[in-house]
């Protein structure tokens, strides 16, 4: 897609499509004959993402604003992906006038790109045979009074960082009998050779001669081939720090021997999130040349109930010496992270940061709003929460207090891989889980757990955006690690 930068009189512009912003609690601009005409019969048009097709000499598209007051960076990204998602089999240029005021120029440079690709993405279109509408749009303006500084290498930036959300997009999105270890190391094979990434790729026999019991635990109840993939980029050599990315990859979860309800198990195909935003985010980062070193693990297995498959009961030596008690074979997502995890640092990361579609206990706790984070250093953790923020992903603190660390005690080994002990079962769940990987983080070294089990896909029909996974995570991280 084409995303450039106009200026001019806004009245002499050419285009197939104008697009206009229209907020629900101002007072209604005057934006032509036909336009004001609709507007006053509909005082209360506006509502968020709500739109309306004028057709007047230029054909123009009213796209809602909710209220001014809580216009933000999302609400922006989204607005311009309503308008686009309506225009991409319609129209072949488009131009949007947007309300940006309040952000930084390079901000909403990067938030309109952002939200103009991401509407492209629609993984119906790889499946269906029939009913497929073709994409007319080709050109989309973005009209600005000025061309203030910072627009041009937002719009670039947002594109970077738009075609490595589309990536973990398009991998969530596929079925799982595509979607397997295998296909997803082919990926970051090419992706390794696109950036010039260093890669190295762990595979199960040597896995278990490293000792990492807790990453072959899972993988041996599938016959797919299971990998550790690592990628490496050194954007400043002469840094002492180095940031380490760790995704959780099960391309596929049962649950195991501890097999989950079948109701809406297909939608576990996107139990590889956390590595997906792990592999996009490292594509980013190589292509917008940040002055950073970065290592990317991403542990990639199934986890099913196969012949080999762990048993509860079962006592697994972790890649950091310490052992785990299998409990549940469900709670497979902290056993193959803390391998990751020890092997990030073993490589010389300084400062750790882990994604993983981790637990139903924090979709219970947040739902689909916001991503939980749990760290061992509460600066650390607000400068995720922070960088975020400021990109439109919301992430909320959860606490790690000592208490939590005693849930995960085991009488015959070093800790269990759920809590136990609670006032009830299952309890602080999402919590223990974080406390489980918390054991195997070196002293002193920076670490933020965020589990997007609630946030990395979306079955809802979005005006701005396809069903499915969400790529959430990937601005976060470049833009907090960018920095």
């Amino acid at each position: 897609m084409k995303i450039q930068l106009v200026t001019g009189n806004a009245a002499k512009v050419k285009t197939d499509l104008l697009v206009l912003p229209i907020f629900e609690d101002e007072k209604k601009p005057d934006y032509g004959r036909l336009v004001v005409k609709f507007l006053k019969e509909n005082p209360k048009f506006g509502k968020l993402y709500e739109i309306q097709l004028i057709y007047d000499d230029q054909k123009t598209l009213l796209v809602g604003a909710g209220k001014g007051e809580k216009w933000d960076i999302e609400k922006f990204q989204n607005w311009v992906g309503t308008a686009t998602k309506y225009a991409l089999s319609k129209f072949t240029d488009v131009t949007i006038i947007p309300r940006w005021q309040g952000f930084m120029p390079h901000q909403a440079g990067e938030s309109f790109a952002l939200g103009i690709e991401v509407a492209t993405h629609d993984p119906s279109r790889d499946y269906k045979s029939q009913d497929k509408e073709a994409i007319k749009l080709k050109n989309v303006s973005l009209w600005v009074e000025k061309a203030e500084k910072g627009f041009l290498e937002g719009i670039r930036k947002g594109q970077v960082i738009a075609q490595s959300v589309n990536l973990i997009r398009k991998l969530g999105d596929m079925p799982a009998n595509e979607m397997t270890p295998s296909y997803f190391l082919n990926v970051a094979k090419k992706v390794a050779k696109e950036n010039r990434l260093k890669i190295t790729v762990i595979d199960e026999g040597q896995a278990k001669k490293l000792g990492m019991g807790g990453f072959v635990g899972v993988a041996q109840g599938s016959e797919e081939p299971s990998y550790v993939i690592v990628l490496e980029y050194n954007g400043d050599r002469r840094s002492k720090d180095k940031w380490g990315l760790v995704g959780k990859g099960i391309t596929f979860d049962s649950g195991g021997l501890s097999i989950k309800p079948g109701l809406n198990m297909h939608e576990m195909k996107y139990d590889m999130s956390g590595a997906a935003v792990v592999l996009a985010s490292m594509q980013a980062l190589a292509k917008l040349k940040a002055n950073v070193s970065v290592i990317g693990v991403m542990c990639v297995t199934e986890n099913l109930p196969g012949g080999r498959a762990q048993r509860p009961g079962d006592i697994v030596r972790l890649y950091s010496g310490k052992t785990a008690e299998i409990l549940n074979t469900d709670a497979e997502g902290r056993l193959i992270l803390a391998d990751g995890l020890t092997l990030a640092q073993a490589k010389g990361a300084t400062k750790l940061i882990d994604l993983a579609t981790l637990t139903g206990a924090c979709v219970i706790s947040l739902g689909g709003v916001c991503s939980g984070a749990m760290g061992n250093n509460p600066v650390f953790t607000q400068d995720v929460i922070i960088a975020g923020s400021n990109v439109g992903e919301r992430i909320w603190e959860l606490p790690m207090y000592e208490e939590y660390s005693e849930m995960i005690k085991s009488d015959i080994a070093d800790i269990t891989n759920i809590g136990t002990g609670g006032p009830m079962p299952g309890a602080a769940g999402a919590i223990t889980a974080a406390k489980f990987l918390e054991a195997v983080i070196e002293k002193d070294t920076p670490w933020v757990h965020l589990d997007i089990a609630g946030t990395a896909w979306d079955l809802k029909p979005r005006p701005f955006c396809s069903p499915g996974a969400t790529g959430v995570g990937v601005k976060t991280l470049v833009n907090l690690i960018s920095k």
